[in-house]
């Protein structure tokens, strides 16, 4: 049981809140509020800031958000925190990812079928989030390689920062699985 409300569309009270909500409708693309956010209605200042955070890491930028997304599924999973691992899997296949790649994606990484560069940066990625300091200036120079710039590869650093923190809260508070 989730250990903070979940505050519904039609329950909330606050301005704040309601701009948020409507701006997560309207940007995410799946025509839900995900309960992550739900549950920090509860603090307006802080989902905005989340929410915030959330859209110029995930719905902006440079790196495409389904290679983004894969890199928070491949966090996820490494940090066995279920709610981020469906969420995004179900995200995934919402923007279009066959099941091929979806199940691949996360039972036989090697054999997925995705480019070098793709599996690339999720590696690089899957390192920020769990062993940062095993990072080397070889693997920045391996993204390099590939074509990627430093812009880029910030925004992939983002992407992970950002998704081991969403792995902690969602796992700190028993968060429940949205219904889609």
């Amino acid at each position: 049981m989730t250990h903070f409300p979940i505050v519904e569309y039609d329950q909330v009270t606050d301005a704040k809140v309601k701009e948020v909500y409507d701006e997560i409708l309207s940007e995410l693309g799946f025509g839900i509020i995900p309960n992550i956010f739900k549950t920090m209605a509860i603090n307006p200042d802080i989902l905005e800031a989340n929410w915030k955070k959330f859209r110029s890491t995930m719905l902006q930028g440079d790196v495409p958000r389904i290679l983004k997304e894969m890199v928070g599924v491949a966090i996820s999973q490494a940090n066995n925190s279920v709610y981020v691992l469906k969420v995004h899997l179900h995200g995934l296949s919402a923007l279009g990812m066959s099941e091929e790649v979806l199940s691949t994606l996360v039972s036989n990484f090697d054999a997925c079928p995705l480019t070098a560069r793709e599996k690339a940066v999720i590696k690089f990625g899957l390192l920020v989030a769990t062993n940062p300091l095993e990072l080397n200036e070889s693997h920045y120079q391996n993204l390099m390689d590939l074509g990627l710039d430093q812009s880029e590869i910030f925004e992939i650093v983002a992407a992970a920062d950002m998704f081991s923190s969403i792995n902690r809260y969602t796992d700190a508070i028993s968060l429940e699985i949205d219904a889609f």
